[in-house]
């Protein structure tokens, strides 16, 4: 964008003339900045004012008439300048779960950990639970007995939740309490737990605090965040950030269906409260099948190393289909997770029928996760407008190419199928990433790692797994920023770097785009701004 006319087009339905300029707030110029509006990057400047994106302008025109005795002017150098990124699947819940209580990560013994917890119950009041977390069996040498904590604990209900959320260390009193045993602790399971946890409205809002500014280190400005059913004490939390200015990124409510059938009423309801460009209610998501690493997932063809089986952990696709069918007609998104390419061929075919039986209107339906989609399912995602949302970091969950399940579980043909993104944007397919925080922390140099070098943990294979099944960096950046505002129905208003915009921005310490493979890790964050304040500064 060269002439200044370039800048005024960026304004619709406002006149405009070259005399009328407003004295900026900040004023950023770095030698690369990423719009995500364009493929190119370019050299200039940006010009905030009141929150908003004043100007763009390049580095041979005039900025004196923007720059005045109180603006603050950020010379950036070769540091990437990109609009904030989304991380489009959070689970507050959960990472609140695995920071609330006692710290046994430090621990190399239960015996250790029991002296912590002891100490520990002196500050609790009578009846209240004890909650711990971080250990490690592998620091231990094995799986901790539960009859230490009853020996220990006989009334008093304790958790402790270990590092990998694999295994809760836990008394019967517990086990009596919450309804779910040591190895069976993922978040649906823990469920009466967590809605314990954030019965304690101070200690969840100082917990949000947190969360914010450390998502803020990693240049998040917006989440869509999973809630299980109604949460009324957390959607009560974010509503009270937001009512005292206090919410440092934007905010997609997402309910999940966990203790009870989805609750169309109450989504009703979330809708009317949540809708400001801060805090906003999206839909629901419904878990489909389950993992393909553990033979849940649910497969069009049996498993290659068990042959006898498409899924150990069946789906009931009926009641999924009129639960997706009932808020559709009601205008509520939704998002299923989906892992096997059967799942995802049934989840399809269910929001296939919801154009046809439900009025036309602007829907923000998505599939989360989409492990392995089968090649032929994948242009009906872009046909039907569906977004694939999918985990880019994924891959460093398998320490080398060697520890991956994906040839054991699919065969040689099938192992193509997996993590295949190339697929989903030749397709025309709107792709965007989430972490699902608490899996991983979001970290956009390690996504590039993942899935556009396609590296495992150890840097396997030096080539890249199927390098030309990844993401492009561009596609990459695009996907985590303009195309989740998209999904969001805020891509007017954030998503991109644009006059008129709101003022989202995230500042790298190099060029993501250019820098070398072995090196993108390193890459930091060093500046973030949501609204234009500043939530995160290390310059």
């Amino acid at each position: 964008m060269r002439g200044r006319g370039a800048v005024l087009r960026f304004f619709p339905n406002k006149e405009r003339v070259m005399t009328e300029y407003h004295t900026a707030d900040l004023i950023l110029r770095s030698d690369n900045i990423f719009t995500a509006d364009s493929d190119e990057l370019f050299s200039g400047y940006i010009v905030i004012n009141h929150g908003v994106i004043s100007a763009i302008l390049a580095n041979d025109e005039d900025i004196s008439p923007w720059r005045g005795p109180t603006t603050h002017f950020r010379d950036l150098g070769e540091r990437l300048i990109c609009p904030g990124f989304c991380d489009n699947h959070t689970f507050f819940t959960g990472y609140m779960s695995m920071h609330r209580g006692v710290d046994l990560s430090a621990t190399n013994t239960s015996a250790a950990a029991l002296l912590l917890l002891k100490k520990a119950e002196q500050d609790l009041p009578a009846g209240k639970s004890l909650y711990a977390w971080g250990w490690s069996a592998a620091q231990w040498g094995a799986l901790p007995a539960s009859t230490e904590l009853d020996d220990a604990f006989p009334c008093r209900p304790v958790v402790a939740i270990n590092s990998d959320k694999s295994y809760c260390w836990m008394n019967q009193a517990a086990i009596a309490r919450y309804g779910f045993t040591p190895d069976d602790c993922s978040a649906e399971s823990r469920v009466h737990l967590l809605t314990e946890m954030l019965n304690d409205a101070g200690q969840v809002k100082e917990e949000l605090r947190a969360f914010m500014a450390m998502l803020a280190t990693r240049g998040i400005t917006a989440i869509k965040d999973v809630c299980f059913d109604d949460a009324p004490a957390l959607l009560d939390a974010w509503a009270g950030l937001e009512a005292n200015d206090e919410l440092s990124l934007r905010v997609s409510l997402v309910s999940e269906p966990v203790a009870s059938a989805a609750n169309f009423t109450f989504a009703r309801q979330a809708r009317d409260r949540f809708h400001s460009d801060r805090l906003r209610f999206h839909g629901f998501k419904f878990m489909v099948d389950g993992v393909i690493a553990d033979y849940t997932g649910d497969m069009l063809q049996p498993y290659t190393d068990r042959p006898h089986t498409h899924n150990e952990k069946p789906v009931d696709y009926a009641l999924l289909r009129q639960q997706v069918l009932e808020a559709d007609r009601l205008g509520v998104n939704c998002c299923l997770n989906a892992e096997g390419d059967a799942a995802i061929r049934h989840c399809i075919d269910i929001f296939a029928e919801c154009h046809r039986a439900n009025l036309p209107r602007v829907r923000h339906h998505a599939l989360s996760d989409l492990e392995c989609p089968h090649p032929d399912d994948i242009p009906r995602l872009a046909a039907l407008g569906l977004s694939a949302e999918v985990y880019a970091q994924i891959l460093l969950l398998n320490q080398s190419a060697s520890d991956a399940y994906m040839r054991e579980r699919g065969g040689e043909a099938r192992e193509r199928q997996f993590f295949n993104y190339a697929a989903l944007f030749n397709a025309g397919v709107l792709v965007t990433i989430g972490t699902d925080l608490p899996l991983f922390i979001p970290n956009i140099p390690d996504a590039i790692y993942a899935a556009c070098c396609r590296h495992f943990a150890d840097g396997s294979p030096p080539e890249g797994w199927y390098r030309e099944h990844g993401m492009t960096r561009t596609q990459l950046l695009k996907a985590w920023t303009i195309n989740a505002a998209v999904q969001h129905g805020m891509g007017a208003q954030t998503g991109s770097l644009a006059v008129g915009k709101r003022a989202d921005i995230a500042v790298f310490d190099r060029n993501l785009l250019t820098c070398a493979d072995d090196e993108v890790r390193n890459a930091r964050v060093v500046l973030t701004l949501m609204d234009g304040r500043t939530t995160h500064d290390v310059l």
